[in-house]
């Protein structure tokens, strides 16, 4: 991925969150890329082991963090590891997402409290963690990336939908409550993104593409060059954003 030369995370410290949609190495290995040493934490040792390889690869040092972070121990514990094996804390990417899609009528409360708790919740935590190192230290960026779902509805989407909506107006509400510590927090919405998305050829025969006013899917490299922006101190006249890297398709909302 091509970093612009005065985008530099030189000598500061990312922690990443990983799922299993295989994004996390493209984003682990960009912010490698921008000179940031990257701790990894996930439920998923394949995946977040992965992302950890590509941030070696690199030439930058890692640490892996592999649980279920279901509560505040867990996740203070992993920015604890964080900051004993790497130094420091600097950015947070909370890149791990639970899709759900089902009728609402059919949805149960142990659905709509998982999902909720996955997306949001996890959110919250991690921020939360993450925070208190950053408030004490005067600096951090968070980067929140979140489904546009958080503003455009969709039929049979309404639990995943509210739990992308928390994790924005969260982001808003902590960019004004740790804005004077020195804490810059943003969202990152997609759209529809694939870590191998068909040919261009084969994606034209897609309806939804066609809906898509660049008429393709993207790939989680796009939304790199954003996230390295917004992790850095070059962007810290910006807070409490939403920037949406979805191919046009708000546009239509």
């Amino acid at each position: 991925m091509p970093v612009p030369n005065d985008w530099t995370l030189e000598d500061k410290v990312a922690l990443i969150t990983a799922d299993t949609r295989g994004w996390a190495p493209v984003l682990a290995s960009a912010l490698a890329e921008a000179g940031a040493d990257v701790a990894v934490a996930g439920n998923s040792a394949e995946y977040v082991e992965s992302a950890a390889a590509a941030v070696t690869a690199q030439g930058r040092r890692s640490t892996t963090i592999i649980g279920e972070f279901s509560g505040y121990a867990e996740t203070d514990a992993a920015v604890d590891k964080t900051v004993s094996e790497l130094g420091r804390i600097d950015i947070l990417v909370n890149a791990s997402l639970t899709e759900f899609g089902k009728p609402t009528l059919d949805t149960t409360e142990f659905e709509w409290r998982t999902v909720m708790d996955s997306n949001a919740g996890a959110a919250f935590r991690w921020a939360r963690s993450v925070g208190r190192k950053m408030t004490e230290q005067g600096s951090g960026h968070i980067v929140n990336i979140i489904s546009e779902m958080a503003e455009r509805g969709l039929t049979n989407h309404a639990a995943f939908s509210a739990s992308q909506a928390a994790i924005q107006q969260m982001t808003r509400s902590l960019s004004l409550e740790w804005g004077t510590s020195g804490v810059r927090i943003n969202c990152i919405a997609t759209g529809w993104i694939e870590l191998d998305p068909p040919s261009l050829e084969e994606q034209q025969k897609e309806l939804l593409v066609r809906y898509l006013p660049l008429r393709r899917k993207g790939t989680p490299a796009e939304l790199a060059t954003l996230m390295i922006y917004l992790s850095g101190d070059f962007s810290d006249f910006t807070t409490g954003q939403t920037i949406f890297v979805d191919g046009g398709a708000m546009a239509h909302a």
